[in-house]
C-alpha cells in the first residue's frame, strides 16, 4: 500500500445531485451483528436554515472519507428515513432485502439455491456466495419472510453461522473480498486507544477509509497483540471534532 497522509480525513457526502464537505455531521457504521451498513447525516448548528434541502426516501447516497481530495468509499446506499431538515438515515442495499418478501417451498435444495432465489427476487445482480458444499434438504418451506429473514432461516435449517453483507454494491454471504493486505495498527503511531469490555476490544484510530467489518487487521498494543477480524467499524467526529474510526473485535476465551 502506498504511503498516504493519515492525519485529518474529511467526509464527502453525496445525496442525489448535491455534494457536501462542510456543514453536516456524519456517522457511518458497519457491523457483522446488524449485517448491514448505515449512516446518519444531520446539519450542524447554524446550517439547517442555510442548507434547506429535502431528500425523499430512496434518494441515492454515497459517503466517502479521504485526504487532500483522495477519497475512499465508506458507504453507498439510499435515504430510508429523514425529515425536511434532517437528520437523515442512509442504508446500504440491504434496504432491498428488507423490502422483498418470499413465500415459497423449495425442493431438493442447498442453501445457495434459496439465498440466490431471494437475491434475484430483490433485484440484487452482483453477489458472491460461499462455495462450501452443503447437503441437500428434501423440503424447505418459507412463509412470508423478507430476504434478510430468509437467509437467517436458511442458516438455522442447515446449522450455519455465517456473515453476510454488502460492500460497494456487491452482496457477500459466507465469504468476502480477497484481502491482499492486512492493515497494521500500532500504539504510539496510528492507534490512539484500546479499551477492553468482557471479551471484546474497541480500538480508536485515525479515520482509515479502507478498513471495513469482516476484514483482518494486525494490532500492536500493550493490552493485545496479534491479528483479529473486525466485527464493527464506526467512523465519526470525536469530541474535538477530529474524524476518528472505532474498530471492534472479539477475543477468545
Amino acid at each position: 500500500m502506498a504511503a498516504r497522509k493519515l492525519i485529518t480525513p474529511q467526509f464527502r457526502v453525496q445525496i442525489g445531485d448535491y455534494i457536501f464537505t462542510n456543514g453536516i455531521r456524519t456517522e457511518c457504521c458497519s457491523t457483522m451483528k446488524e449485517r448491514c451498513s448505515w449512516a446518519t447525516i444531520e446539519y450542524m448548528p447554524g446550517y439547517a436554515g442555510l442548507l434547506d434541502f429535502h431528500f425523499p426516501n430512496m434518494t441515492e447516497a454515497k459517503i466517502e472519507l479521504g485526504y487532500d481530495g483522495d477519497y475512499d468509499t465508506l458507504l453507498t446506499g439510499y435515504v430510508v428515513d429523514g425529515k425536511a431538515l434532517g437528520p437523515y438515515k442512509i442504508l446500504d442495499d440491504t434496504v432491498f432485502l428488507m423490502r422483498t418478501y418470499v413465500t415459497e417451498t423449495f425442493l431438493s435444495c442447498r442453501p445457495q439455491d434459496i439465498v440466490s432465489y431471494g437475491l434475484r427476487k430483490a433485484g440484487i445482480e452482483t453477489c458472491i456466495l460461499t462455495d462450501t458444499v452443503f447437503p441437500k434438504k428434501p423440503v424447505v418451506s418459507i412463509s412470508r419472510k423478507n430476504v434478510v429473514e430468509l437467509i437467517r432461516e436458511v442458516e438455522r435449517v442447515w446449522g450455519i453461522r455465517s456473515s453476510f453483507y454488502f460492500k460497494n454494491g456487491c452482496f457477500y454471504w459466507g465469504t468476502g473480498e480477497t484481502q491482499k493486505l492486512i492493515y497494521e495498527l500500532e500504539e504510539g503511531k496510528n492507534l490512539l486507544s484500546c479499551i477492553k469490555c468482557n471479551h471484546e476490544f474497541e480500538l480508536k484510530t485515525i479515520g482509515v477509509p479502507w478498513i471495513h467489518q469482516g476484514e483482518r487487521i494486525r494490532v500492536k498494543h500493550r493490552k493485545v497483540t496479534g491479528e483479529a477480524t473486525v466485527t464493527a467499524a464506526r467512523v465519526k467526529a470525536d469530541e474535538e471534532g477530529s474524524v476518528r474510526m472505532f474498530l471492534t473485535f472479539e477475543t477468545e476465551g
